[in-house]
């Protein structure tokens, strides 16, 4: 067994799981809610700092349990948590917490990560017990960085920012998209890159993010985010395709970086030679908008009024907004997007979000445009709500690199 400092290091302490489990039973508390059950990868890594095949059940008061189907002895290793049980299946769920005394007659789930076999399960599990979903409180409470939290993304940012610096000398004319992606995947593995990225809504993972050059950026698109790629096939549209680096055309890179399970988002445009002046011009204006944006992440701002307020100055009375933040069908309707355990976390600088801001959020800004006939520009980075604003923690030039 391997119980060394190296494999050690990155555990989650005791007192920062302690304080996440206290801020949810504040919440059940609140709410009348006897407890909270998580099977997800993301919130049971959040509240027990391991991610195992089991159950996290956090009762409104007393401490916590999480039941571990395989493998409890690595939960152990790695969580803080006193009290981890082995469970043979979701039928010894309820038995199992009344020998522990907890009261099982109202029960929060996060219904968004949970699939309807997976609930099926626990409704019969727990017979005549009330389900509530408290996706959208696991949400907020997790968009509230600790110190500890924006240490792990600070790093991130700077491990981002050399991988960024790397990219202009692995240019080369001919090469394609997929070539670039592995060179840039290796460098990011040498820096120590988790190796995935996760997303929250969908439970998808991805190993890159989107490589494309010219007016592969314009491609149509399922992402949730502004930027087209073709990929290799319609079988995997991801990283890049095998379109072919030529001179004069955008090469678009939006990756995240991942460090103890920690997100940074980032996007930077590079390309061999100059870019047609449509472009810079797109491109100049974008920064703009990431500025408009980043001055006003501020505890108390609203969302949707900065939106509003950066749409309509930079986007709509500028005559901005045709292939704005996505060509054509790709557009999407917000312009920055939570960060964390996740790239899309809460909460989204969109027009319908007016929860206010609150320090130590982490928000990623994308403003982005596609350009008929040449390709996709724009920002993006991963800021820290403030008071005097976004603190950038992507460092690195937002000015296209040209080679």
């Amino acid at each position: 067994m391997n119980t060394d400092d190296s494999y050690q290091s990155g555990l989650v302490p005791a007192d920062e799981i302690a304080q996440r489990i206290a801020r949810l039973q504040d919440f059940l508390q609140q709410q009348a809610v006897d407890g909270a059950l998580m099977l997800d990868p993301l919130n049971m890594y959040y509240y027990t700092g391991t991610m195992q095949q089991g159950v996290v059940v956090v009762p409104a008061t007393g401490d916590p349990v999480f039941l571990v189907r395989r493998s409890v002895e690595r939960a152990r290793l790695e969580s803080p948590v006193q009290q981890i049980l082995p469970l043979a299946g979701f039928s010894q769920l309820r038995s199992t917490l009344a020998d522990l005394g907890l009261a099982t007659d109202t029960l929060g789930v996060a219904e968004a990560t949970l699939s309807v076999g997976v609930f099926k399960a626990l409704a019969k599990a727990f017979p005549g017990t009330a389900f509530t979903d408290i996706s959208g409180v696991l949400a907020m409470i997790r968009a509230v960085k600790s110190d500890y939290e924006v240490g792990l993304i600070r790093t991130a940012g700077a491990l981002h920012a050399q991988v960024y610096g790397a990219i202009p000398a692995l240019l080369r004319e001919g090469m394609s998209e997929w070539e670039l992606g592995a060179a840039i995947h290796q460098k990011m593995m040498e820096l120590g890159y988790t190796g995935i990225a996760r997303f929250a809504g969908s439970g998808m993972e991805l190993f890159l993010g989107i490589i494309s050059f010219g007016e592969s950026g314009n491609y149509p698109t399922a992402s949730i985010g502004p930027g087209g790629l073709t990929g290799l096939s319609p079988a995997f549209p991801l990283v890049g395709g095998r379109k072919q680096l030529g001179r004069g055309e955008p090469v678009f890179v939006d990756i995240g970086f991942g460090y103890h399970g920690y997100f940074t988002d980032a996007t930077r445009v590079f390309s061999l030679g100059p870019l047609p002046q449509a472009a810079m011009e797109a491109h100049a204006l974008c920064l703009d908008i990431q500025e408009a944006v980043r001055c006003r992440l501020k505890p108390g701002a609203i969302p949707s009024r900065i939106y509003d307020e950066v749409w309509g100055e930079f986007v709509h009375s500028r005559a901005f907004t045709k292939h704005f933040m996505g060509f054509g069908s790709n557009q999407v309707p917000f312009l920055g997007h939570g960060i964390g355990l996740a790239i899309d976390e809460f909460p989204v600088i969109a027009a319908k979000v007016h929860t206010p801001l609150e320090a130590n959020m982490i928000i990623a800004v994308e403003p982005k445009k596609g350009v008929a006939g040449i390709g996709l520009v724009g920002v993006e980075n991963t800021f820290r709500v403030t008071a005097e604003g976004g603190e950038k923690l992507t460092p690195g030039t937002d000015e296209i690199t040209m080679v």
